[in-house]
Parts: structure tokens; sequence; C-alpha cells
């Protein structure tokens, strides 16, 4: 992994799992020569990254897995170390291969979720391993800050045309007179009609069905200009309106009917007997 590391870098080293110190030492050697007296080396284990309270953007690179591929890190350990990684900052990770649940898409897509674009797979030899390659997952926090803003140029007012080319307005208006007939072609209205449409209608379809298809009275409709208005006004007789009685004792007789009483003089009747009155008995007393 010391590939990744340049002179002056700010290297961040996690680690999880207990390692020989041997090892820890000789890794750590490779990496304190490649930055150099100008750069530094932080070692920091995992479970430890969120509290150790290193500031924001101080680390050019993060390395995970440098002791030991037999490692699995959670998403708070990568969000942590996008923070603490400068813009552009690279991190590299050693995937846990042999754990099933963590394969290496898994670990692309876990990366890319704590915040880490450009995320690749590379194949690496380890110095000393002979023929034996490693695979290493390289990403890069994004080139600015998270929660960082920009402001944008928004203009209300009215655009105007490039370098005043006034005709770009005219591009999609299209004029009668650009066309040419020759090369319109027009639909035949003959073709439009069908044989029902060539039939004359009789003047009984033409009557507007008001008041028909149905047991009940014809009625016209409000301004009706079909002529059953006129039917129905020539027609109409008119009924007389039905006697009732106001007391309901005019069948009794004389003694229990009233002075302006119709049945007046008539003899009694029983109660729902029809009862035929003149007309000079329906008129009131002037």
């Amino acid at each position: 992994m010391d590939k990744f590391v340049s002179e002056k870098d700010n290297v961040l080293i996690v680690w999880q799992q207990k390692v020989d110190e041997s090892v820890m030492k000789t890794s750590l050697n490779v990496i304190q020569t490649k930055v150099g007296n100008a750069g530094t080396v932080s070692v920091e284990n995992a479970e430890r990254l969120n509290l150790s309270g290193h500031h924001q953007s101080v680390f050019d690179v993060a390395l995970f897995g440098l002791f030991s591929a037999d490692e699995k890190y959670s998403d708070s350990v990568f969000t942590e170390a996008a923070r603490i990684l400068k813009p552009n900052g690279k991190i590299v990770v050693q995937p846990n291969v042999k754990d099933d649940s963590q394969t290496k898409n898994g670990s692309i897509s876990q990366l890319k979720l704590c915040g880490f674009v450009n995320v690749v797979e590379e194949s690496l030899k380890e110095p000393g391993s002979g023929d034996v390659t490693v695979i290493a997952l390289v990403g890069n926090k994004p080139s600015y800050e998270v929660g960082s803003s920009t402001s944008l140029k928004i203009s209300f007012g009215k655009s105007k045309p490039v370098n005043g080319n006034t005709s770009a307005k005219q591009v999609w208006s299209l004029s009668a007179l650009d066309m040419d007939d020759d090369d319109v072609e027009l639909i035949d209205d003959d073709e439009l009609l069908q044989e029902q449409d060539l039939v004359k209608p009789d003047a009984e379809s033409l009557k507007a069905p008001c008041g028909t298809g149905g047991p009940k009275p014809k009625k016209a409709c409000k301004n009706c200009s079909c002529g059953l208005a006129e039917e129905l006004e020539a027609g109409a007789k008119p009924k007389p309106k039905p006697v009732s009685s106001a007391c309901g004792s005019c069948y009794l007789g004389d003694a229990f009917r009233c002075a302006s009483c119709p049945y007046l003089g008539m003899p009694a009747f029983k109660p729902g007997e029809k009862v035929s009155l003149g007309p000079t008995q329906l008129r009131a007393d002037a």
C-alpha cells in the first residue's frame, strides 16, 4: 500500500485486530520512510477513531487493513475517515474477502454510501511476497467539503440574444406563406363521410323526442321549438275543480250545513257518495 503514499503526506493508518508487533513496525517504517520528515503518520484503532478528536481535513491518505486483511470496518469508521481527510484525499482499503457477508462489491458500495467517489479495485504485489497479489479498493473524498455551498448567478431580467442575433427567435415560427401548396397533403372531405351520413332524413326523425318513450304523459321542454307545446295547449281541456267539504258534515243534511254550503237544500247522502252539483250551485252568492 506504500505506492499510494507520497512525500510530505499526512497519513492515517487504521487497524482493528491485534497483529504481530514486528509486522506492524516493519510496515510503519516503510510508510514513514516514504513520507519523509515533512510528513506525518498517525495510527488509530478503529474502535477509537471517532473519539480521537482529529480536526477536519487534516490527512492526505487513509490506509485500512495495512497490517491484516482479516478486518471489517463499520460505516461510522469510514464516515469519520471522510471527515478528517482533505478534499480529494485518498482512502485505500484491503477488504476482507474471506468474510461471506462482505464481498468486494459490498465494500465498494459501503465506501460510496459513506461519501467516497471514484472507488475502484486494484491488484497489488506486496514486497517480499513473490507473485502473491492482494486486492485493494481505492477511492477519493470529493473535491468539496461536506456542507459546503456556493452562490448561483440567477438573473430574472429579460435575456438578450447572443451577439445581437434576433433571428434566433424566429427559428420555430412558421407562416402560411412559407409553405408550398404542392408540398401540403390535404384530406378529401368526401372520404370522411360514411353511407349513413348521405341518407336524407325525414321530418319524423328530425322531431325532438320530447316526452316520448314511456307511459308518462307528454311534456314540452322549456323554449320548445318542435311544436309539442302548441299541440298540448290546443288539446288541453280544463278540468273542473273537485268540490271538497270544509266541515266534513255536509252529507248529514241542512241542519249540519253552513250558510254558504253548496249542498244546501239537497237531501242527505251517504259519506263518500258522488253528488253532482250544477253550475249555479258552484257560483258564489253576490
